[in-house]
């Protein structure tokens, strides 16, 4: 009784925290505000993972946990500064720690006789994650496309993101029955939902655009964190 009462604690002020920024972000009011507000939306579902389990701590919750770490220090240098780069590279550290978090699912639910390698399995996943990034450079380079460090770190995250959601949501099909997995793999599809938004939000700086990319750019204004707050709440939710 005492979880559930801090999980639906904890989904009141969610709740009431994702409106509030909404409302400002619509009305275009208090954008500093609106960033304050969102910041705090990732600190409680970092607090929240924190002190749930802590008698009873597994490594994949010790993952999330290193994970939630990167994804404050993420929004301390994106959403409150412009330390754009700096982010990004955090970010894809929490990308890594997720993707071992999901070996580790992946192990919990496979015959113990047979479990995956955890540091194998990450070498060979940065492996295929990096070439991959390697060829679409060369490609983006070959276009005579400016290629500055943060585009190359931004199609390395979106690949990480990318195998991630592809792993979690192969993983929820087989054992939908756990919702604990169930959450996760939403909670990273909605996170890949932002980060599209994210992608369409910062066009502009990459390619020319036509005059109907206004639309666009209000909507992924907004849509960015309508995704991101409930992906964060849906993957602390996923420590339970």
């Amino acid at each position: 009784m005492k979880g559930q009462s801090r999980k639906y604690i904890f989904l009141i002020i969610q709740f009431i925290l994702y409106g509030a920024f909404l409302t400002l972000d619509i009305l275009e009011r208090d954008i500093a505000l609106s960033n304050r507000i969102k910041f705090a939306v990732v600190v409680l579902c970092f607090i929240y993972v924190l002190a749930s389990r802590m008698k009873n701590r597994s490594r994949e919750h010790t993952y999330l946990i290193y994970a939630l770490a990167f994804t404050v220090v993420s929004d301390i240098f994106i959403l409150l500064s412009d330390y754009y780069l700096i982010g990004l590279l955090t970010f894809i550290l929490a990308q890594q720690l997720y993707g071992v978090r999901i070996t580790l699912l992946i192990n919990r639910e496979r015959d113990a006789n047979s479990p995956i390698s955890l540091y194998r399995d990450f070498i060979i996943r940065l492996l295929y994650q990096g070439a991959f990034a390697l060829l679409l450079g060369i490609i983006l380079w070959l276009s005579d496309e400016n290629l500055d460090a943060l585009l190359a770190a931004s199609i390395f995250y979106f690949i990480c993101i990318c195998t991630n959601v592809v792993r979690i949501l192969k993983l929820s099909v087989n054992h939908h029955d756990k919702k604990d997995i169930i959450y996760f793999a939403i909670g990273m599809v909605l996170f890949l939902l932002c980060d599209i938004n994210v992608g369409l939000f910062n066009l502009s700086g990459f390619i020319n655009v036509t005059p109907a990319y206004d639309v666009i750019y209000k909507a992924s204004t907004i849509l960015m964190w309508t995704f991101y707050a409930p992906s964060q709440v849906l993957i602390a939710l996923s420590s339970d």
